[in-house]
């Protein structure tokens, strides 16, 4: 094991990469299952003795008190070295801030290693950390970790406790484990449950039934990642899954979530966005717009829409014990291209919408080289079980 000097030494030859806000190593207490690991956290997560802002000016601090989620890696006996750098407001899929050293793509630094948890994704896969929590309100867990080649869990929701992070949209924040490997995503799982750590048994992947998301979900894909994403799901069936196409209706009402994105961030963000809107990107000043603009009464008669829409997906629950998707549809875009959040989160967001368990590993690389994530989505509440097929799946797909 390299000592924290030789790791904080990796992080400084690596600061081109732009994974890290802040460097400060604060050394724990006590032992435990952390002990010599790093964990870093993204800027959103209060940290007893660091400042947070998560890329805007009005929200600065000095933070007096750990995050339960922070608290807990520091207990089990994790070296936190620092923040890390995120999507302004963790409002976004590029996985930038305007006025911050650009965050780049371990595999190739010209483009973006995803967001909106991206100084998570590259720190991970560069070796810089060995756990890294991030947030997932629309896939800002799972989509960085398929474009760094990481895994990254989004839990079932209002699983992990979310008091001391920077929230976003209440209906849709989560707070999940980013690491290299499916054993160390369980780790930090278990962690921020603030459970003993346990065992994980890879599942028995012959006889599982595997529901393939075709409809709405493998429309347009890149075809690099169609090709990955069909040779994993061949893989599978030669693994003995049994595998049949799956549907759960999202496409009946693909908006569904509009309004809570642009309605639920104004009570925390809405009035600092307004008053000086300069310092934002434009697609985040025009959701604060739209939501503003946004009738309460459509605002609830959208929750009761997401409400059909989850009969609608529970219906078909019986008939499979794991989904899967390609997690994100298209490859990393370019650092300077257009921002494409809403390309790149379509598979992930109805997740956050279903309340569901879903998870992102490495399922190979597409045409440019770069790596492709295969979605594994479960039952809800049964979040061990999921990881426990993804240990499988990595087992098949190494």
């Amino acid at each position: 094991m390299h000592s924290i000097d030789e790791r904080l030494e990796r992080i400084d030859r690596h600061a081109d990469l732009g994974a890290f806000w802040r460097i400060d190593v604060q050394e724990p207490a006590t032992d435990g299952p952390l002990t010599g690991k790093l964990v870093a956290f993204k800027d959103c997560f209060a940290v007893a003795g660091y400042e947070r802002d998560s890329g805007v000016p009005f929200l600065h601090e000095h933070c007096t008190e750990d995050a339960p989620s922070v608290r807990r890696h520091r207990e089990a006996g994790a070296t936190i070295v620092g923040k890390l750098s995120m999507h302004q407001l963790a409002w976004g899929m590029m996985g930038q801030t305007p006025g911050r050293p650009p965050v780049r793509n371990p595999h190739d630094a010209t483009r973006i290693p995803g967001g909106s948890s991206s100084g998570s994704a590259v720190a991970l896969a560069a070796g810089l950390v060995d756990l890294a929590p991030g947030t997932d309100t629309g896939g800002s867990v799972r989509m960085p970790a398929s474009a760094c080649g990481i895994v990254g869990l989004k839990p079932t929701f209002g699983l992990v406790d979310k008091a001391g992070i920077h929230p976003n949209t209440l209906t849709l924040d989560h707070c999940g484990p980013m690491a290299r490997t499916v054993g160390e995503c369980a780790l930090g799982f278990d962690v921020l449950l603030g459970r003993e750590p346990r065992a994980l048994e890879p599942a028995r992947l012959a006889g599982l039934r595997v529901g393939v998301l075709e409809t709405w979900f493998c429309e347009e894909l890149d075809p690099g990642v169609e090709r990955a994403f069909r040779a994993a799901v061949d893989a599978l069936g030669r693994a003995g899954a049994v595998l049949a196409p799956a549907d759960i209706g999202w496409q009946q009402d693909p908006n569904v979530l509009r309004d809570i994105y642009n309605c639920e961030p104004l009570p925390c963000y809405g009035d600092g966005v307004m008053a000086d809107p300069s310092p934002y990107e434009p697609f985040i000043v025009q959701d604060v717009r739209d939501g503003l603009a946004t009738p309460l009464r459509q605002y609830l008669e959208t929750l009761y829409r997401l409400d059909e829409t989850r009969r609608r997906a529970a219906a078909g629950e019986s008939s499979w014990d794991v989904l899967i998707s390609p997690t994100v549809p298209i490859p990393p875009p370019p650092i300077d291209g257009p921002d494409l959040t809403y390309s790149m989160n379509k598979n992930t967001k109805p997740f956050n919408g279903l309340g569901w368990p879903a998870l992102s590993q490495p399922c190979g690389v597409d045409d440019l080289g770069l790596p492709v994530g295969l979605q594994v989505i479960g039952h809800r509440d049964e979040d061990d079980r999921l990881l426990a097929v993804a240990a499988a799946i990595e087992g098949v797909l190494q």
